[in-house]
């Protein structure tokens, strides 16, 4: 696979009033370092500067042949990011792990909660590495929103750290491939926090980059590796093995919240947690309904 709308990233290019070691995080990636820490045999590992979108640049290559093994693609900028529902996701050169793997798929459409599983492995590794350098932040820092953000729960408050985008690709002979992108912030600038539109929060916050910087790449890897066993658990499985766990980082549990369509009000209520399905369940008026993620959009907080 060839890259796809790269150019070079200057280390002295980073913005000036940012956190301490941001400048690191311009060097280029390691794939072997990537390959090692991804660790899934068979894989194609590619690490770049910049692309438009790492999702965009898989999915655009498993519509010409399936992948027989994991792929995984890096990238230090993305020029056209995108999340969920078609929203941009904006991340300056550099200050997020921006990542894409693509899978087989042993089925016609993609495994149900397939998003919510991954949210779930990457706050699970997320913990495990923070705290093997001594940063324990308590079990209810990295919580879950509904159906595929990671948030970061801090004295100040809860914020989104990151997110996942699943999409399905069929190749030319039929077969079928999960693409999932992550994008997790790593630092924020003051620009980037304005135009989120959301509390948005970052590694940084918690965690001083200059402790992360030697680790990026086995963080990326690890990441990156926690994403391909979720979806092959899910897919193995299903996502009912692993609904108590999505349920105990569920940051919306027994709060009022609002499930929207293209910015038209579906439902209000209280948030009861999610079926074995991943579909959420809301509770009104005595009456209890489940909503698969589609187009929904969640927002807490908002029903009195």
């Amino acid at each position: 696979m060839s890259p796809t709308a790269v150019r070079p990233i200057s280390a002295s290019a980073a913005p000036a009033g940012l956190p301490a070691g941001t400048a690191t995080f311009l060097a280029p990636l390691q794939p072997a370092v990537l390959a090692a820490a991804f660790a899934q045999p068979g894989a194609e590992v590619q690490a770049v500067q910049a692309t438009g979108s790492t999702n965009s640049d898989l999915v655009r290559r498993a519509r010409e042949t399936a992948p027989s093994a994991p792929w995984l693609r890096c990238a230090l900028e993305q020029t056209a990011g995108r999340g969920r529902l078609g929203r941009r996701w904006y991340a300056a050169p550099g200050s997020a792990f921006l990542f894409s793997v693509a899978l087989p798929l042993a089925r016609e459409t993609p495994p149900v909660g397939v998003t919510l599983a991954v949210g779930l492995a990457l706050a699970e590794r997320l913990q495990c590495l923070t705290e093997a350098l001594g940063v324990v932040l308590g079990p209810d820092a990295w919580q879950l929103k509904w159906p595929n953000d990671v948030l970061l729960a801090t004295p100040a408050g809860r914020a989104k750290l990151g997110g996942v985008l699943a999409e399905l690709a069929v190749d030319r002979r039929g077969r079928r491939s999960l693409v999932v992108g992550v994008g997790l912030n790593l630092w924020l600038d003051p620009s980037a926090r304005g135009s989120i539109g959301q509390a948005a929060a970052a590694l940084a916050d918690v965690l001083p980059l200059a402790q992360l910087a030697p680790l990026r790449e086995r963080w990326l890897g690890e990441l990156a590796g926690a994403v391909v066993g979720a979806v092959r658990e899910v897919q193995a499985q299903g996502f009912m093995p692993r609904q108590a766990d999505y349920m105990r980082r569920f940051a919306d549990l027994n709060r009022a919240v609002e499930l929207s369509e293209q910015g038209s009000p579906v439902a209000q209520g209280r948030a009861l947690g999610v079926d074995g399905e991943g579909r959420l369940l809301v509770e009104a008026g005595g009456r209890v309904r489940s909503f698969a993620s589609g187009e929904l959009t969640l927002r807490a907080g908002v029903v009195r």
